[in-house]
């Protein structure tokens, strides 16, 4: 659900659009009047005021842009949730695992993973997941996904046999800067981290 704070970053737009419109004004007034007065000489001052009101537009534009542009996800900017399952044994007729891997025919992904959980199959994309196998490794695993106290991952292991699977979704705060990014109250990512014993439980189907 989107949020009111966005309401902020909407004004900020307009307020930097109507500020653009003044600048082109301001610039051709003074641009009038120079023809008017015939006098054709350069000004500093003129000069100095131009260069300082489009250093603010650039500077502002760049801002606004980069607030709602940005790729990076700050954990102090969003909510975390993170829900835990066990993985159910599959099978195939032939062999049993917990992870059924393939291949995609698109050229945007490069393989998909499918797992039984809670009595249901659920099929994710390699872009926004991983197989964490044996070992506690977090290489090339996201930051927000799990926060990798060994307590909490002994516990799972414990619990689950090495056998379960995270399911992390982060959704922008309600706040000023989520906001003026126009993210406040909108989904952030979502992350799925499958773990297993190791990789004989890993089916290739393709």
């Amino acid at each position: 659900m989107e949020s009111a704070w966005n309401i902020v970053g909407v004004i900020f737009w307009i307020a930097l659009f109507i500020y653009a419109i003044f600048i082109v004004h301001n610039i051709g007034v003074r641009r009038s009047r120079i023809i008017l007065n015939n006098n054709y000489s350069f000004s500093w001052n003129h000069f100095i005021k131009t260069i300082l009101q489009l250093l603010i537009l650039l500077l502002g534009v760049g801002f606004l842009i980069f607030q709602t542009f940005k790729s990076n996800i700050d954990a102090k900017d969003v909510l975390i949730k993170r829900e835990y399952n066990p993985l159910i044994l599959d099978t195939n007729g032939k062999e049993s695992y917990y992870v059924s891997v393939s291949k995609q025919n698109s050229p945007k992904l490069n393989q998909s993973y499918s797992y039984l959980s809670r009595d249901k199959h659920i099929q994710v994309s390699s872009d926004n997941s991983s197989i964490l196998v044996g070992s506690n490794n977090v290489i090339n695993i996201p930051s927000f996904v799990f926060d990798w106290q060994k307590q909490n991952v002994n516990r799972l292991d414990k619990l689950y046999q090495k056998a379960w699977v995270v399911k992390v979704k982060t959704t922008y705060k309600n706040n000023f800067i989520n906001g003026i990014g126009l993210h406040a109250g909108r989904q952030a990512n979502q992350y799925t981290l499958i773990r297993i014993p190791d990789s004989s439980f890993i089916y290739k189907s393709n």
